[in-house]
């Protein structure tokens, strides 16, 4: 849905890191300080609803929008080197994930790649050079089966000051067999090749495994052509007696996003707030109902 045209010139809709701004959980309140600070809000606002869809999964992001002098005020403060790390790490993050659902299923794989102590690369950048050599051994046998070159996202991990020992996570296509995908890395001795599980938040739990588990430091890459992520912003979504309502009672917040969205199942959601200016961010994670799902709502209708 398009902005109105009144909203659009009237509220500045630039990004901004609206995640750590809004970095107090609602939850740690009582519920008589929720409403008193739904009482004291007296700044001039809009809410936008931003979707992202990534394969099966759908997530809505609602995040407050100011006029140019609120905006000015409120809008987080030039960032420490650290914060900024911090926030490049998160979108980082996200951005893999979503990568991940967007493109890969039950029917694909992920290699675990370890090397033994004669294989072990001399640096990461030699390590790197292995994966793309096995990529290679992978799609030589896809092209033989008139399959096209494999998707694929990586992980390498390492900390050589921890002693953690270079390894690599693939998720890569299907469509050869695993015994073949596990014998062509040659390196390590622990090498195992699994299916993709998928529960109901798709591959989520698994890539934020992959990406947010601290043992050591870590750098993904990727296949060209991956399908992106879709986002969407709407103006007009939710009414700020919606989000005042969600906010008030988050019960409401299932009931609101499966009526919005009727093609997509809630799954879970967090409120965080402001404890500046009183404003509140809303996070909603949904999936798409499968066809099954969305045959038994039309019965239902």
């Amino acid at each position: 849905m398009r902005p109105n045209k009144s909203t659009k010139k009237k509220y500045i809709d630039k990004e901004y890191d609206y995640e750590s701004l809004y970095d107090t959980p609602i939850n740690q309140l009582e519920e008589k300080e929720i409403e008193s600070l739904l009482k004291t809000n007296s700044i001039d606002h809009h809410y936008v609803a931003k979707t992202i869809s990534a394969g099966n999964m759908f997530e809505v992001e609602l995040y407050p929008i100011f006029n140019k002098k609120d905006f000015q005020e409120f809008k987080a403060k030039r960032k420490s080197k650290k914060a900024q790390k911090n926030l490049n790490d998160r979108n980082s993050r996200k951005q893999f994930i979503r990568l991940i659902n967007s493109n890969f299923t039950k029917d694909d794989y992920i290699m675990h790649l370890t090397y033994s102590n004669e294989n072990l690369p001399p640096s990461i950048e030699d390590a790197e050079k292995e994966v793309y050599k096995l990529i290679r051994k992978i799609n030589y046998r896809r092209k033989k089966k008139k399959l096209q070159n494999a998707k694929y996202i990586y992980v390498t991990e390492y900390d050589l000051q921890k002693k953690i020992r270079v390894h690599h996570h693939l998720i890569i296509d299907g469509g050869i067999d695993r015994k073949v995908m596990k014998d062509l890395w040659t390196n390590g001795i622990r090498t195992k090749v699994e299916e993709l599980e998928p529960d109901e938040y798709e591959l989520s739990g698994l890539a934020n495994y992959l990406s947010k588990d601290p043992k050591g430091k870590k750098r993904w890459k990727s296949s060209k052509g991956l399908k992106k992520p879709k986002e969407r912003k709407s103006y007009t979504s939710f009414s700020k007696k919606k989000i005042r309502n969600m906010i008030a009672d988050d019960t409401n917040v299932s009931v609101y996003m499966n009526s919005n969205y009727k093609s997509k199942t809630y799954l879970d959601h967090e409120i965080r707030y402001n404890k500046v200016n009183h404003m509140y961010y809303i996070y909603v994670r949904m999936r798409k109902k499968d066809f099954t799902e969305k045959k038994n709502v039309r019965r239902n209708i």
